[in-house]
């Protein structure tokens, strides 16, 4: 049972970080275009995670972890390819938020919701055939996380996660003091950002592989960066990232430069 004292002081900032911001941005409305369309956005980072788990699914027997589940909009929408979902997160009011959409989309029955930090789960050993994360490595100790991702998902088994990373020269310039004015860094609520959050590095990156997961992964958001200066339909499909796409299959060398990956870790 999670207690208060049981935290870690980064897992404390975050916890209240997330209590306080559920309250103010409950999510009302979850969006299945992405599994039941006959529409397929490859450019899309989030919508090549779902296809890969699309991809992977086999029977409804096959157990998902939706592995920090936030709001739990991600976790409904696992359950709708078909998995039975199991999601946890180390806020009590993300996770009734999440139980209130379950309810609301008539899926409770296949959606089930916990109150856990992601460096300790009560999960049995190779419980899970898919484990899927939205956003959440980089604001956990990465070292601990994958090592439960790695205890609880079974032999063949596979783990995907989606994840913004560090990249050489935007994040420099990212750094400098035009650029935290242009997108500033410092918490808030307003933005969507925590004190501890920090993208993926390479030092990251190599951690992740050294727990001995088959890796595989895409990048995506290169030029798209300007998206939320330039395009004012947010749920429509976006050239920039039909463009980036395009541009990263004929030049590879400018994958690095992208700031969003997609990581594929099978359990051999």
């Amino acid at each position: 049972m999670m207690t208060e004292t049981s935290l870690t002081d980064r897992q404390k900032r975050e916890l209240e970080f997330y209590e306080e911001y559920s309250k103010r941005n409950p999510c009302q409305r979850v969006c299945f275009d992405p599994v039941l369309g006959e529409e397929s956005r490859p450019w899309n980072s989030y919508w090549h995670l779902y296809g890969i788990l699309k991809e992977n699914f086999k029977s409804e027997d096959q157990r998902l972890l939706d592995f920090g589940c936030g709001w739990g909009e991600h976790s409904l929408v696992f359950a709708k390819i078909g998995y039975e979902v199991f999601a946890f997160d180390l806020s009590q009011n993300n996770i009734a938020n999440a139980q209130s959409l379950a309810e609301k989309y008539s899926m409770t029955d296949r959606v089930h919701f916990s109150v856990s930090p992601a460096e300790h789960l009560d999960f049995p050993d190779e419980f899970f055939d898919v484990v899927a994360g939205v956003d959440i490595l980089h604001h956990v100790n990465i070292t601990k996380a994958i090592a439960e991702c790695s205890r609880i998902l079974k032999r063949g088994g596979l783990a995907v996660f989606h994840e913004p990373v560090r990249a050489p020269v935007f994040d420099a310039l990212r750094e400098t003091r035009f650029g935290r004015w242009l997108v500033p860094k410092e918490a808030s609520l307003d933005r969507h950002l925590t004190e501890d959050e920090r993208k993926l590095s390479r030092e990251d990156l190599k951690i992740i592989k050294s727990f001995g997961l088959r890796f595989s992964a895409e990048r995506f958001l290169l030029f798209s960066r300007l998206d939320r200066f330039v395009r004012p339909d947010k749920d429509g499909p976006s050239f920039l990232e039909k463009f980036d796409l395009r541009l990263m299959k004929t030049i590879p060398f400018m994958k690095p430069f992208a700031g969003v990956m997609v990581m594929a870790l099978r359990k051999e």
